[in-house]
């Protein structure tokens, strides 16, 4: 049941209504009649009540000895045939005027749930419990299903997910392996890049450097190089005179001897009697021999090993070498030695003296103008070599043995034009080796045999 207080909150929102006046049917009137008429466990109220009398509703108010009345009272208002689509009984509570006051201010809200609740607080029916609990129950299976199936798709999707993640983790890791190696390419990359562009400029250096050598210092080395050639020839034809001229006081008379044993590989016989500007060619053939022998090793040694391997370097030093010597005198070489100004070079001579003491078999002392003789020839010989080896590629030497048919491009007649009068010259010893220039050539000198019906003739005059 409801309060007083809360219909009196209704007063106050609600305006009032008309009073209601029901139909009164005659039949229902004589029912009404003979049943006020029985006698009622009220005695005292039958006569009040012997006929219906309609009286407001507790909703409309009229004044507060009627809402008093109310209060004491609840009545129950009963219209089936006024409303035929609706019978249903509708409950009248008191209003509790106490309570009025302190909740005139309730919430609507609260006022329209409870007026709902006890519209809808019906008696269940029979055959409608066993229906309600069939369908309370098939919604909580299928809720069940739903939610079994759902943690079945969750397991699932949760199980993938971890796949998912592991995946992702090899491939994270594949992927900073792949990077480390890229990173490792991109400096072993960088490196080679580095590497090339170093050994092409160092190419490129090293092209200029030999350009530069080879186009600007080259026709200078050449030039150095023929006059040098020519004053090697110069002092090697001083040597040999000057050892004619020792060598007779020195060896005892058997200076002819000596040479003809020396010459014996040549089929050459020499006597007292020979022509001595003859004798004068042959031994300068034999010193000849014995100084350019080893010529392309490097220092004159044979089997020599190279101090600079780099050709440009080494065609550097060696001109240097051939500028300081150049000007070395024979003053010089008296108060200081050779050692001092070339260790290479005073080895050489060291060499080449003892190489010719052997040859002749010298015994004693040489006097100063021998050993100034033999200084300028070694010293001529020496800057040859330098300079030979100041270009790269070097200019190679080239000699020829007995026997070889003359050539008048690359060998010079010691005898004059004879050569050209015979038929079939051959070269019977070389006094002075040639060399190579590249597109040139420096002539070798030669003596030749000349065959003229079997009768062979030898060179008479001396060379100029």
């Amino acid at each position: 049941m409801m309060s007083s207080s809360s219909f009196s909150s209704v007063s106050t929102f609600f305006p009032p209504h008309p009073p209601f006046t029901p139909i009164q049917e005659e039949d229902e009137s004589n029912d009404q009649n003979s049943m006020k008429a029985t006698p009622s466990d009220c005695s005292g109220s039958t006569k009040e009540e012997s006929y219906y009398v309609h009286r407001p509703t507790p909703l409309h108010q009229t004044s507060k000895k009627k809402r008093s009345e109310s209060e004491s009272k609840t009545k129950t208002v009963s219209c089936n045939k006024c409303r035929p689509s609706v019978r249903e009984k509708f409950s009248v509570v008191p209003l509790d005027t106490t309570t009025a006051g302190r909740h005139s201010n309730a919430s609507p809200n609260n006022l329209f749930k409870s007026i709902f609740s006890s519209l809808v607080k019906k008696s269940p029916r029979p055959g409608s419990s066993s229906s309600g609990a069939n369908n309370v129950l098939a919604p909580e299976d299928e809720w069940k299903a739903a939610v079994a199936e759902l943690s079945h798709k969750l397991i699932q999707a949760t199980k993938k997910r971890d796949e998912s993640l592991q995946e992702a983790s090899r491939l994270k890791s594949s992927m900073s392996e792949l990077e480390k190696k890229l990173n490792k390419l991109e400096m072993y990359c960088h490196s080679l890049k580095s590497g090339l562009d170093d050994c092409a400029n160092k190419t490129k250096n090293v092209r200029n450097h030999e350009e530069q050598v080879k186009y600007i210092n080259q026709d200078k080395v050449i030039e150095n190089f023929l006059v040098t050639v020519s004053e090697s020839r110069s002092t090697m034809r001083h040597l040999s005179r000057s050892l004619t001229v020792q060598l007779p006081q020195i060896s005892g008379g058997k200076l002819y001897d000596r040479i003809q044993l020396l010459l014996q590989p040549y089929d050459i016989k020499i006597s007292p009697s020979t022509n001595p500007r003859i004798v004068l060619l042959y031994l300068e053939a034999l010193l000849n021999r014995a100084f350019f022998e080893d010529f392309e090793s490097a220092g004159f040694v044979k089997s020599g090993s190279n101090r600079i391997l780099n050709p440009i370097q080494k065609c550097e030093e060696n001109y240097k070498c051939f500028m300081r010597l150049k000007e070395l005198s024979w003053e010089e070489v008296l108060n200081k030695g050779t050692k001092q100004f070339s260790e290479e070079f005073s080895k050489f001579c060291d060499r080449k003296m003892s190489e010719v003491v052997s040859m002749l078999g010298w015994t004693r002392a040489w006097p100063e103008p021998l050993l100034q003789a033999f200084f300028g020839a070694s010293k001529a010989v020496w800057l040859v070599h330098l300079l030979a080896n100041s270009v790269h590629p070097g200019l190679p030497i080239f000699r020829v043995d007995k026997g070889v048919r003359f050539d008048s491009i690359y060998m010079e007649d010691m005898g004059g034009d004879k050569a050209k009068k015979f038929v079939s010259p051959t070269v019977r010893v070389m006094v002075e080796p040639g060399f190579y220039i590249y597109g040139n050539v420096v002539k070798c000198k030669v003596i030749c045999r000349y065959n003229n019906n079997h009768v062979n003739v030898y060179p008479s005059d001396s060379p100029s």
